[in-house]
């Protein structure tokens, strides 16, 4: 039990240090709740604030009620639980805040003792804020030296190591495996230490059981998560400061690949120098992520002033993204397709969606993220129809199919791509793909191949900015000079359904939704075919689409956008290429 024996005393099962203990070893962080959040004078008036929320009296001196859960929310539980609200005490360093913050530990080990007698909602705060603790306690034991300290940081620590509390090679994993490393270190248990660090060489270089690595040898992260991967890229950056710090070897592979992680976030930003939401992730910019340096990321932030852009313009990734653009600057035109193994972690049902930059903005976006406290929202925005792909209505769902890239040119002017998956029971869905530049443009054939009719959607998420109608092909879509038009382009053969517009739904941030527009192109029967050109513009008049019988059972088609021609030619194996 992790606050047995909490006021001093042997404590049972307790082994003592073996080896002197580390000095000098960081302090991991109190993830934000110290500081402004919860300063000194905060807590000493018995008060407590989660981020987003107002602060709540919990206290009285130090003793704590840790059954409160005003807001009914398990995150608010879960950072009452972690003490990292204690930072600021513990960073203040004078006596009487160094006393308070030890009373107010004192006080959570004594009252948490029997989890057999907490409500399930407590207990589960009580385990998920283990490793929050373990870090507070590591961080003031810097400063404050007890014994009963010490085996509370044992206790906490060996929970931590048995195998059935690790979470494996992503986010919370490599929080637990560093701060396993950093307190075994501390207390001198080589034990603990060692365990923290095996974990986290084998999270990045070796997973067990077939995981995809955290960070593999393309520099990819596995959350599926634009969000996760800024995020993973700070905590890897302390994980191998503590590895160091411990005296433990750090494999050069890991630092590279945490060196390549910077470029693959760095094709997750708009030239605007937005953070897309790929994955659950809320909006942000490139200018927000901490320690730059001189790489692609501090390009895209500076708009091109500072900064080493990626060689390339547009990159397979075989942890499931194509991501491309024009070029690296600000007035480029970008995209991002994702495929790849089935959902995990912070990913969402996103297999062959897409996103769009051009005009000097987002054009087509992904449905975001609004938090975890809604299970209601956080089902529909990780779904396929919060998301730019061919949904089929009436087939089951399996998120755990994987989808394949099965072709992919990049080439001046024209990247091609093509998938296929049977991620709907019954039906094989296949989307070949052609971004252009010059003019900017988007061409994309959908087909879903059935064992029953059925009707598949695609579905093309707009930005709350943006208003649209459906018209006689298609649909077109505003946001001030900025004009989106949807075509559909007719295949011999092929019968679809009027455009319709729909509102749906973009969320930017925690508990924070927004009406948008949602264009569908529609198909029905056991073999649909769609064929729709997304033609971006400024105050440009809608393109008309000319297409002639080619060879083989081609079909070639030719517009002009913007004044510029676009012609392309799509083959009778469903693959497509632009035509000089």
């Amino acid at each position: 039990m992790l606050g047995a024996a909490a006021c001093g005393g042997p404590a049972a099962g307790i082994a003592p240090p073996a080896a002197p203990p580390v000095a000098g070893m960081p302090c991991l962080g109190y993830n934000g709740l110290d500081g402004t959040v919860n300063p000194p004078a905060q807590v000493a008036a018995g008060l407590f604030r989660a981020p987003g929320t107002a602060p709540v009296k919990v206290a009285s001196g130090t003793d704590v009620d840790w059954g409160l859960d005003p807001y009914r929310n398990r995150t608010w539980q879960l950072w009452l639980h972690s003490l990292e609200w204690l930072g600021g005490l513990i960073g203040a360093g004078d006596g009487p805040s160094l006393e308070r913050a030890a009373a107010i530990v004192r006080d959570w080990l004594h009252d948490n003792a029997s989890p057999g007698r907490l409500s399930a909602d407590r207990r589960e705060a009580v385990e998920e804020g283990t490793k929050f603790r373990l870090i507070t306690m590591t961080c003031l034991r810097a400063r404050y030296r007890a014994r009963w300290l010490d085996e509370a940081i044992a206790r906490h620590a060996s929970w931590l190591a048995d195998p059935r509390h690790y979470s494996g090679p992503w986010n919370h994993g490599t929080d637990e495996s560093m701060i396993l490393l950093a307190a075994g270190c501390a207390i001198g248990r080589p034990d603990l230490a060692d365990i923290g660090h095996r974990r986290l060489v084998e999270a990045m270089l070796d997973p067990p059981g077939g995981a995809r690595p955290a960070i593999d040898a393309e520099g990819a992260g596995n959350e599926q998560s634009a969000h996760y991967a800024v995020y993973n890229r700070g905590r890897w950056r302390l994980a191998l400061k503590t590895m160091r710090a411990c005296g433990r070897p750090v494999p050069a592979e890991m630092d590279r690949r945490l060196g390549l992680l910077d470029e693959f976030i760095a094709f997750q930003l708009t030239p605007a120098g937005d953070l897309l939401q790929i994955g659950e992730s809320y909006a942000g910019r490139a200018s927000e992520i901490s320690r730059r340096g001189r790489g692609p990321i501090e390009h895209v932030a500076s708009g091109g002033r500072r900064g080493t852009p990626p060689k390339a313009r547009a990159r397979v990734y075989q942890a499931g993204y194509v991501m491309g653009r024009s070029g690296w600057k600000r007035n480029a035109m970008a995209y991002t397709a994702r495929f790849g193994p089935g959902r995990f972690a912070h990913g969402q049902d996103d297999h062959m969606a897409l996103t769009f930059f051009a005009a000097g903005r987002d054009l087509i976006v992904p449905g975001g993220h609004a938090g975890y406290s809604d299970p209601s929202w956080r089902k529909l925005l990780r779904s396929p129809d919060s998301h730019n792909t061919l949904v089929v209505r009436g087939a089951q769902l399996r998120p755990d199919a994987a989808t394949a890239l099965t072709a992919h040119r990049f080439a001046p002017g024209a990247d091609t791509f093509s998938f296929t998956d049977t991620a709907y029971t019954g039906t094989t869905r296949t989307r070949s793909v052609l971004v252009a530049s010059g003019p900017d443009a988007m061409v994309v054939l959908d087909g879903a191949r059935s064992t029953e009719p059925r009707t598949a959607e695609q579905l093309w998420h707009l930005p709350a900015a943006f208003t649209a109608a459906p018209v006689a092909d298609g649909a077109v879509a505003r946001a001030g000079r900025v004009r989106v038009d949807f075509l559909g382009i007719p295949l011999p053969g092929a019968g679809t359904l009027p455009a319709q517009v729909a509102q749906g739904w973009i969320a930017p941030a925690e508990r924070t939704v927004l009406k948008a527009p949602v264009v569908h192109m529609s198909g029905a029967g056991t073999d649909v075919r769609m064929l729709t050109l997304i033609a971006p513009s400024r105050n440009g008049a809608r393109p008309r689409v000319r297409t002639t019988a080619g060879p083989g059972g081609t079909l070639r088609a030719e517009t002009r956008i913007a004044g510029r021609r676009l012609a392309f030619e799509v083959a009778a194996d469903g693959s497509l290429r632009r035509l000089p």
